[in-house]
Order: C-alpha cells, then sequence, then structure tokens
C-alpha cells in the first residue's frame, strides 16, 4: 500500500511530521482526521528501497519479533525502559538490528517515549505495532501490549513459514521436470532428428511435433514475454486503480477452495489485530482503523472501512460486521457472544487463534493434494517424452534393418 508524508495540526496546535499508508491523498486525510489531526500537507513516498532497510542493512521480520519478545520480557520484569534497550543493544549480534536499538536507545535517553522514537522507524515497525505501544504507555501496561505484539509477530512467521515449508517439495518437483525435459530436447533429439533425415524415412509423429515446437521456439517465447508483459502491465494498473483490486479480490473470494482460504486468513488477520489491541487498552475504533490497515485483501480492506463507520455511527462489531460478504459467520457468533460478556479482546483472540488453525489445515491440504497432482502430471510429460524418444529408437532399428 503506498506511502505518505504528512505535516498535520494536532488539537493543541502543535504541528506533527509522520507518515501513514493510505490508498490516495483523500484517504491519508481522511485517516488523519479520524485521529484527531489536521492535515496540511500529504506527500506520497516514493519508496524504491525495501521497507525493512536500515542504513544499508536489512532488518528481518524475524529479528523484529525477536525484538518485541525480549523487550516485552524486560518490560513485564519491571526494568526501566533504558536499561531493556542497553541490556538488548549488549545481545544483539545482527548489525542492523543492533543499529536500529541503538537508535531507539538514544531517542529515548534524549526524552522521548517509547512510541514516539518507533515511530522514527514506522518504515519499519508500521502504524499498528506503534499504536499498540502508545496505547500500552497510555494505560501503563507497556509490557502486556509488547507480549501482545510479539504474539501476533510470532503467529504470522509461524504460517509464513508454514506456508515456505510447503512449497518447497512442489518447487523442487517442477524443476526436476524441466531440468529432465530440457536434457530430452537438448540432447536426445538433435542426435536421433538426423538418422531420419539421411535416410529420407517419415519421422514419428510425436518427434516430428518436439521438432516443430523447438523451431517455433522464439516465436512460442516471444508470445509468452507479450503475456507477462501484459499480466505486469495489469498489476501496475490495478495497483493504482483500488476499484481494480478490490474487484480481483472479489472474484478470488468467489473460488471454491482458494476463495475460503482468502477469507479465512483475512477473518484471521483481522481478529488478531484487533483482540491485541483492545487487550492493549487500545480504543474500539483507533483499533479497528489499524486492524483494517493490516488486512491486505482488497475487498475486506474497503468492507472494513464500512465497518468502522458503523461502528462510530452507534452499531455494535458483531451486527457490523454481519453486513460484509464472505465473513465467516462463526466469527460474528463468537464477537457477539464477546461483546455480551465484556470479553471481545479475548473472544477475538479466540476467532483469530480458530481460523489461523483452518488456514493452517487447509494450505497443508491443498499442499497434500498438489504434490500427488504435480507428480501425476510430470510423470505423464516426462513418460511422454521418454516414449516418444523410445518410438524413434525403434524406428531406428527398423531403418537400420532395411
Amino acid at each position: 500500500m503506498p506511502k505518505f508524508k504528512y505535516r498535520a495540526y494536532s488539537d493543541a496546535g502543535d504541528l506533527l511530521e509522520g507518515e501513514i499508508e493510505a490508498r490516495s491523498s483523500n484517504e491519508a486525510e481522511d485517516s488523519l482526521l479520524k485521529r484527531g489531526l489536521t492535515p496540511f500537507q500529504t506527500t506520497e513516498v516514493k519508496s524504491g528501497a525495501n521497507p525493512f532497510l536500515l542504513g544499508k542493512r536489512r532488518v528481518s521480520a524475524t529479528q523484529i519479533a525477536g525484538f518485541t519478545r525480549e523487550l516485552a520480557a524486560l518490560e513485564l520484569a519491571d526494568i526501566p525502559l533504558d536499561q531493556s534497550l542497553r541490556i538488548l543493544a549488549t545481545q544483539s549480534s545482527a548489525p542492523a538490528l543492533l543499529e536500529l536499538v541503538q537508535d531507539i536507545l538514544g531517542r529515548v535517553v534524549d526524552g522521548e517515549s517509547l512510541s514516539d522514537a518507533l515511530s522514527r522507524r514506522q518504515e519499519i515497525f508500521g502504524s499498528e505495532y506503534i499504536n499498540m505501544v502508545r496505547e500500552g504507555e497510555t494505560v501503563g501496561r507497556v509490557g502486556i501490549a509488547l507480549s501482545n505484539l510479539a504474539d501476533m509477530l510470532e503467529r504470522r512467521l509461524e504460517i509464513r513459514a508454514k506456508v515456505q515449508s510447503a512449497l518447497i517439495y512442489p518447487i523442487i518437483l517442477i524443476v526436476l521436470a524441466i531440468v529432465s525435459t530440457g536434457v530430452v530436447l537438448g540432447t536426445l533429439l538433435p542426435s536421433i532428428a538426423p538418422i531420419f533425415a539421411d535416410n529420407g524415412k517419415e519421422m514419428p509423429g510425436g518427434l516430428q511435433l518436439m521438432l516443430d515446437l523447438e523451431d517455433n521456439a522464439g516465436v512460442i517465447g516471444f508470445l509468452l514475454a507479450i503475456l507477462c508483459l501484459a499480466a505486469l502491465f495489469a498489476y501496475i494498473m490495478a495497483r493504482s486503480r483500488p476499484a481494480w483490486q478490490v474487484a480481483f479480490a472479489r472474484f478470488v473470494l468467489k473460488i471454491p477452495v482458494a476463495g475460503g482460504m482468502a477469507a479465512q486468513f483475512a477473518t484471521a488477520r483481522f481478529s488478531r489485530t484487533l483482540g491485541s489491541m483492545l487487550k492493549a487498552g487500545v480504543p474500539l475504533l483507533q483499533a479497528l482503523e489499524s486492524a483494517r490497515a493490516g488486512v491486505s485483501n482488497a475487498f475486506f480492506h474497503q468492507a472494513f472501512a464500512q465497518v468502522v463507520e458503523a461502528v462510530r455511527s452507534g452499531s455494535n462489531l458483531s451486527n457490523a460486521l454481519a453486513l460484509v460478504p464472505f465473513m465467516p459467520p462463526i466469527a460474528m457468533q463468537m464477537i457477539a457472544i464477546g461483546e455480551e460478556t465484556a470479553q471481545l479482546g479475548d473472544m477475538l483472540l479466540r476467532v483469530a487463534g480458530m481460523f489461523e488453525r483452518q488456514t493452517q489445515r487447509s494450505i497443508e491440504r491443498a499442499m497434500g493434494l498438489l504434490t500427488p497432482v504435480l507428480t501425476i502430471l510430470i510423470s505423464v510429460v516426462v513418460g511422454g517424452l521418454i516414449m516418444t524418444v523410445m518410438d524413434a529408437v525403434l524406428s531406428i532399428n527398423d531403418i537400420a534393418a532395411q
């Protein structure tokens, strides 16, 4: 999502500067107004660098999660913040993380709060992280807020790691299939085809087809390049047109298997962020804004904006979410129970955990199905190539016999 650098006035008349994520300049100004700030200037940040870059070094998501967990443990042990940061600085082995911790420590020693120091590195920590820390400071529960943040970040890393692990075997199969095909086309065919041409014999149909494909490889490659460029152009156009992104996301949600997984993932992400922020003492409306910003699915991102407005108008959360298409009904039921029992934060975290587990099981089932399907397809392709070569070899024997 694009980032905008803003200058805005607070209620006290102070001029504040920072960055905010939004789909357009108007949306950025609307978000600032909802925070109680009066926008003075918003400028889109043209980012060509990795958002986790610090100087010339990279701060990974795993390092941020580890930093958060360790700082939370120190804060819960009632160790002063500056001393906690000094301890973390001495324990940091990664140069990028060490530089980051030292920068935060310097700002804290100069009198800034932790949230203000983190906001200087908003491209690394993000708005939801900073808001949770800020609200934790407001209610005097920074340690708990950091602990909830660490849980959330670690859960996201766990899901990403499982997806990456599940994709390893299918990728190996595809690479082996490409290598096998390349060996057949690059070594065997050039050796066999001249034998038929030299003896004036008609080539077998399969061998002729493969030779025709090889002869027209340039045209095929050109057409594939055009398709890839068209897809890239459509992607670039879609990034600047939110309506296209929403339409595509809605189309994905209608796909039988992929749509259910996308809905589960978006619900889990939204619920965990919202629940963690509520547990940290963040007001509901502000927590909703941050939870909405954390949802990558464009359709749900837009739909949750209507949820925020409905809650702002006086509706309870469960009724507002009931109007969101593709939202799992059980999520609304559990959220309604959480509202009735005044345990909304805990219930949202339960919803997040439930749908995260369902997402993991869905991914595991999909990957479990993908592996045998790929194995069969690759076996058919490679087997077809081998049968074609064997047919050509047998035809060579016939030629030799004549």
